[in-house]
């Protein structure tokens, strides 16, 4: 009899459940150990692959005491009816998984963080574990988790009373995966895992600009050209935030590993000095395919101006995607108040958009684009902590954009008439998305129903 699916015994021996991003590339397995003695469950602990890449841990992220069991769904008789939708019938309904270690010491939140992102693999569309702790020190790290708010108290029912208790040795918490995918509990550092130390080049590597507090809001004017063809010396004034430095030319400023596609999905800063970065640019954006939607075909010469002139433009990151070590795409994001966008709609202080293609065609497939048009939207609200809204526009008769859009969580605003085109105006809150989550291989459909879309990507 097989496993069921979504459980740590459904893996194969030595299958990858957790990869790590640039700069670690640690792989992590399940490995089933033997039950514990108050119970007949099967039980598993984490163990380390060999190593990913020369870039070694600062920390060990697992450690041999702790053992969990499979998540556990409660049989339909135990749960709350379907009318019942408080926070604690919600909570009820969510997996649970008992984690246990012997010993005097506690595992530490980066062990914990590491099991989360394990669970939160194995089961995509769970939006929380009930996580029962066991064993010394269990109530520290309960409070620990919450106080990163990994996780939250588990829920009471109606109007019941938080007791206080003296038991040191157990706990029990709700593991969040909207906040998981935010980045709590990450133990890298100030910024989420998925989005390495960007920086400019002008400051040490040993103080990256994300060890220093947020860039902090001092507003400016920017003057640019609208864009109409009847007027080309017609512009648009904007009174928006100072933008943080961009990241160094060349610099991975995002990556994350699809389970789905067993590939590592990463974004790289482009240099307009790098040879390799302008032939790309310039062979995809002189394809018919890509020429049609993008209108920026010309000589190599020209395409390096390109590429210099978004490289000097504070509000625009020229961004380089590739599959392992393999560039498929080119995506631009930007803030919107200062783009020729943010002139259609009330723009936030942090809104960003994006504009993207896909030059090598061999990388093309709703399996693909799920993985890299949410890690593209993940990218913009992880960079920036701030930005409650990603926007973007395409043609209004590109049903396959606006169906993408659609199927990560965005919704059709309005329609707006820039000056060379009619667009669909598409916009996701921070809110949502991490609501959704939806970073696996996405069902098309329109994202949190069942109605169904048509990929053609």
């Amino acid at each position: 009899m097989s496993a069921p699916k979504g459980t740590f015994s459904a893996l194969k021996a030595g299958e990858t459940v957790v990869k790590l991003p640039h700069p670690y590339q640690t792989e992590f397995a399940i490995e089933k150990v033997p039950a514990q003695p108050d119970t007949n469950a099967p039980a598993y602990k984490l163990v380390q692959k060999a190593p990913g890449s020369d870039k070694r841990l600062p920390f060990d992220l697992y450690v041999d005491g702790l053992v969990f069991s499979d998540p556990i769904d409660l049989k339909s008789s135990e749960l709350p009816p379907q009318s019942n939708n408080s926070p604690w019938a919600r909570a009820r309904r969510s997996p649970c998984v008992t984690a246990h270690w012997a010993g005097t010491e506690a595992p530490g939140l980066g062990q914990v963080w590491l099991l989360a992102y394990a669970l939160f693999t194995l089961r995509t569309s769970v939006e929380s574990y009930r996580l029962e702790l066991h064993g010394a020190g269990a109530a520290t790290l309960g409070q620990q988790l919450t106080a990163v708010l990994l996780a939250i108290d588990h829920p009471l029912k109606g109007r019941e009373k938080r007791l206080t208790s003296n038991k040191t040795d157990e706990s029990l918490v709700l593991v969040l995966r909207s906040t998981f995918w935010q980045g709590a509990g990450s133990p890298f550092g100030p910024r989420p895992v998925w989005c390495p130390e960007e920086s400019p080049s002008s400051l040490p590597a040993s103080t990256p600009l994300g060890s220093f507090p947020l860039t902090p809001l001092h507003n400016t004017t920017t003057i640019t050209v609208a864009g109409d063809p009847d007027d080309p010396e017609r512009v648009q004034q904007s009174w928006h935030p100072v933008r943080p430095a961009k990241p160094a030319p060349g610099a991975i400023v995002y990556s994350r590993w699809i389970p789905h596609l067993n590939e590592t999905f990463s974004m790289v800063s482009v240099d307009y000095n790098d040879t390799e970065h302008v032939r790309l640019f310039h062979e995809w954006q002189n394809d018919p395919r890509v020429s049609q939607g993008w209108s920026q075909t010309g000589a190599l010469e020209q395409h390096q101006e390109y590429l210099r002139q978004v490289h000097d433009d504070p509000h625009v990151i020229a961004l380089l995607a590739k599959w392992d070590d393999i560039h498929f795409a080119y995506f631009e994001v930007y803030w919107a108040k200062e783009d020729r966008l943010g002139g259609y709609f009330n723009a936030g202080d942090f809104d960003r958009g994006r504009h993207s293609l896909v030059g090598d065609v061999r990388f093309r497939g709703p399996h693909r684009v799920s993985a890299w048009w949410s890690s593209l939207m993940h990218y913009l609200y992880l960079d920036d902590p701030r930005t409650m809204y990603v926007v973007g526009e395409s043609q209004e008769t590109n049903t396959t954009i606006v169906m993408y859009d659609f199927v990560h969580g965005s919704g059709l605003d309005k329609l707006v008439d820039l000056p060379h085109q009619r667009s669909a105006f598409v916009r996701s809150s921070r809110e949502r998305f991490f609501q959704l989550c939806p970073l696996a291989d996405n069902e098309k459909v329109v994202a949190g129903t069942k109605l169904g879309l048509v990929p053609k990507l």
